[in-house]
C-alpha cells in the first residue's frame, strides 16, 4: 500500500513539474510582445493606408507621361443634313428685248449621310501647368512619407499600450503570489488555532477570526485572478493572438539621452509642414497660364470602318496647342493662397505646442521614475520589517502568547508590502520603456 502511494506521489510530482514547464513555455516575455506587435489589426489597418498612398503617388506620377485616349462615335440622324441655297437666275427676256427676267430658286444640297462615324486616337500632354504637376507629385511623395511615419507611430503607441498592460499583469501576478503566501500562512495558523481550541487554550472566536481572514484572502485571490485574466484578454486583443501568460520584468537604471526629433510622430508633423509648403506652391501655380499640346489620328466616315466619306475628307488628323489663362475669378486665387499660408502657420503653431507637450511629459515621467526608485527602496525595507514582525507574532501565537487578530494583521500587512514592492517594480518597468520610446531611443 505504501509502495503504491509512493508511485502515485511520484506521478503527481512529474505531472506538476510538467504543468510548470508548460506554463513557462507559454509565458510571453516583453521582447516576444514587441516582435508580435505588427500582428495587431490596428497596425495592419494602418499598413493598408500606406499602400493606398503608394498607389496615389503612382497615379499622380502617371500624369507626367501625358494621356493616350481612343474614342469612337456612331451617330444616326433622322433627317439627312442638307445645305439650303437660294439663287436668282434669268428665265426670260423682257418685252423690250434688252432686259432679262429673273426668278428666285430654292434648292437643297446633301451635306452628309444619315449615318456618321468618327474615330480618333489622341495623345495630350501638359507642357506647362505653372509648376502644379511637379508640386502635386512632390506632395504625393511627402504624404506617403508622412503615412509611413504614421505607421511607425502606431507601432510606438501599440508598444506603449502593450507595455502598460504587461506591467499591470505582472503587478497582479505578484499580488497573487503574495496573497497565496498569506493564504498558506493562514492555513498553518488555522490548524494550530484548532489545536489550541481543542486543548482549551483559546476560545472559538479566535478560530473564527482566522477563518474569516482566510476566506477574505481567498476572495481577494479570485478577484485578482479575474482582473489578471481581463488584462490578458486585453493584451490578446491588442496583439491579435492568444496570450496565455506573461514572463517577468527586468529593471535597471538607465542614462536617458532623449532625441525628440527622432520620434516618428514628430517626424510626421514635420512632413505635414513640408506638405503645407507644397500647398502654397500649388496655390501660386494658379497665377500661371496652362499650356497643353494634343495630337490626334482622326477619321470621319459614312461606314463603321471609316473608309468612305462621300461628302468630306476622311482623314482629319491634327495637332493642336492650347493656352488657358484666368483673367478674373473674383479673388478666388488670392483667397486660396492666403488659406494655404494660414494653414502652414497653424501647422507650425501645432508643431511648437506638440514639442512643448512631449518635453513636459518626458520631464514629468523622469521625475516620477526617480520617486518610484525611492519608493522601491522604502518598500524593500518595509518587507524586511513586516517579515520580522510576522515571525515574531507567529512565534508568540505558537506559544499562545499572541491573539489571532495580531497574527491576521501581520500576515495581511506582509502580503500588502510584498505586492506593493512588485507593483512599484512594474511601474518602473513601464516608465523605463516609455522614456526610451518617447525619448526617440527606439528604431521602428
Amino acid at each position: 500500500m505504501n509502495g503504491e502511494l509512493r508511485i502515485e506521489n511520484g506521478e503527481l510530482k512529474k505531472l506538476f513539474l510538467l504543468l510548470l514547464f508548460s506554463l513557462f513555455l507559454n509565458a510571453e516575455s516583453f521582447s516576444d510582445i514587441q516582435k508580435d506587435i505588427t500582428n495587431s489589426l490596428k497596425y495592419k489597418m494602418e499598413a493598408q493606408k500606406v499602400k493606398i498612398y503608394e498607389q496615389k503617388l503612382k497615379a499622380v506620377q502617371a500624369k507626367n507621361f501625358g494621356s493616350l485616349d481612343a474614342e469612337y462615335n456612331a451617330v444616326h440622324m433622322f433627317d439627312r443634313p442638307v445645305m439650303k441655297l437660294t439663287t436668282v437666275q434669268p428665265v426670260a427676256v423682257a418685252p423690250d428685248g434688252v432686259h432679262l427676267v429673273y426668278q428666285t430658286f430654292n434648292s437643297e444640297l446633301p451635306m452628309a449621310d444619315k449615318n456618321h462615324f468618327m474615330g480618333v486616337i489622341k495623345y495630350s500632354y501638359p507642357l506647362f501647368t505653372g509648376f502644379a504637376l511637379s508640386n502635386m507629385i512632390n506632395k504625393a511623395k511627402l504624404e506617403l512619407i508622412k503615412e509611413k511615419l504614421t505607421l511607425q507611430n502606431v507601432k510606438r503607441e501599440l508598444i506603449l499600450n502593450a507595455a502598460e498592460i504587461y506591467s499591470d499583469i505582472y503587478a497582479l501576478k505578484a499580488k497573487l503570489y503574495a496573497l497565496q503566501k498569506a493564504k498558506d500562512a493562514l492555513i498553518i495558523a488555522k490548524e494550530k488555532a484548532m489545536g489550541f481550541y481543542k486543548e482549551g487554550l483559546i476560545n472559538k472566536s479566535s478560530v473564527d477570526e482566522i477563518n474569516a481572514k482566510y476566506y477574505e484572502i481567498t476572495a481577494s485571490i479570485k478577484e485578482t485572478r479575474s482582473q489578471k485574466l481581463s488584462l490578458i484578454n486585453m493584451l490578446s486583443y491588442l496583439l491579435n493572438k492568444k496570450i496565455k501568460d506573461i514572463d517577468g520584468v527586468n529593471i535597471q537604471k538607465t542614462l536617458y539621452k532623449p532625441d525628440f526629433k527622432n520620434r516618428p510622430d514628430v517626424k510626421a508633423i514635420k512632413e505635414a509642414l513640408r506638405i503645407s509648403d507644397t500647398d502654397i506652391k500649388l496655390a501660386k501655380s494658379k497665377y500661371y497660364p496652362q499650356i497643353g499640346v494634343e495630337a490626334g489620328l482622326k477619321k470621319e466616315g459614312d461606314n463603321l470602318a471609316l473608309s468612305r466619306n462621300d461628302y468630306q475628307n476622311t482623314d482629319k488628323s491634327y495637332i493642336a496647342l492650347g493656352i488657358k489663362f484666368n483673367i478674373f475669378d473674383g479673388g478666388a486665387k488670392k483667397a486660396d493662397l492666403e488659406a494655404a499660408k494660414l494653414a502652414k502657420n497653424a501647422e507650425m503653431i501645432f508643431y511648437n505646442d506638440y514639442m512643448n507637450k512631449i518635453k513636459t511629459d518626458y520631464k514629468n515621467d523622469k521625475q516620477t521614475l526617480r520617486a518610484l526608485y525611492t519608493q522601491l527602496n522604502a518598500a524593500k525595507e518595509e518587507i524586511k520589517a513586516r517579515e520580522s514582525y510576522y515571525e515574531y507574532i507567529k512565534a508568540k501565537f505558537d506559544e499562545g502568547l499572541a491573539d489571532s487578530s495580531d497574527l491576521n494583521d501581520a500576515i495581511a500587512k506582509l502580503a500588502t508590502a510584498r505586492a506593493k514592492k512588485e507593483a512599484i517594480i512594474a511601474k518602473i518597468f513601464f516608465l523605463d520603456i516609455k522614456l526610451k520610446i518617447n525619448g526617440g531611443d527606439y528604431e521602428f
